[in-house]
């Protein structure tokens, strides 16, 4: 089979990174951005609404902009001969001439010279309220001791006939060492009792007296404090963003 020349590219700035830092930064500046992940920030809406993230409107301001040369399929990343070379999940091979390279996120990359040292994480938990959900306003938690962080009621995206936001769910935010991520200490599992416990503190409850009964829906983590490590030489063309 007859192997496909690569497609070439001359830029002058690009930005290769997946976090809402990495589109801000692309956007602000009017870098090209190389997604490197299939990894997105959190974010939660109900219904058919506009899903309003910076993260989501920086990329669609980059590709309004012709300032994202690759889709969002990337297998790897490397460097040959001086350029970024890039592999799409189709094997496409892209060569990308820069003359600066701002790294926000080493995922992917095969032969550079930089390990990502990781302290910490933000964990979101969410739980479904299948129990006396109907609580019509929306309530925050906030707790400053503990990886717990934050309690959050928001509107359910579940129930069809809620036009009014009466019926809520609930949204945690934690903050996780690294080494910790799948300690049963900090699962989903321990959220739900600390929430629950606290929900009883704070008297809130069914209009029958019973406490709220949660179901654990979804988890979503991603990195928080990190740091880079140069393990190598690297180009001089590279800047780091921490």
């Amino acid at each position: 089979m007859m192997e496909l020349p690569p497609l070439k590219y001359t830029l002058d700035n690009v930005v290769v990174g997946w976090r809402e830092e990495a589109v801000s930064f692309a956007r602000d500046h009017g870098y090209h951005l190389i997604v490197n992940s299939e990894q997105r920030p959190f974010h939660y809406f109900v219904g058919y609404q506009d899903v309003k993230h910076r993260w989501y409107e920086g990329i669609f301001d980059l590709g309004m902009r012709s300032l994202l040369p690759i889709p969002f399929d990337v297998q790897s990343l490397g460097f040959e001969d001086g350029s970024l070379k890039v592999i799409t999940q189709n094997n496409t091979k892209v060569l990308l001439e820069f003359k600066e390279l701002h790294l926000f996120d080493v995922d992917n990359f095969t032969n550079l010279n930089v390990e990502e040292v990781v302290e910490n994480h933000i964990v979101h938990d969410m739980f479904d309220v299948v129990q006396g959900s109907k609580l019509g306003v929306n309530v925050s938690i906030f707790l400053p001791d503990g990886f717990l962080k934050a309690i959050k009621f928001v509107t359910s995206n579940r129930i069809d006939r809620d036009t009014r936001g009466e019926f809520k769910d609930i949204i945690t935010t934690s903050v996780v060492c690294d080494g910790d991520v799948r300690n049963f200490d900090f699962s989903e599992t321990v959220v739900r009792l600390l929430v629950e416990r606290k929900l009883r503190e704070k008297n809130i409850k069914q209009p029958n007296g019973r406490g709220l009964k949660l179901r654990h829906s979804v988890r979503h983590s991603t990195k928080n404090e990190f740091s880079f490590n140069v393990v190598g030489p690297l180009d001089e063309r590279i800047v780091l963003h921490e």
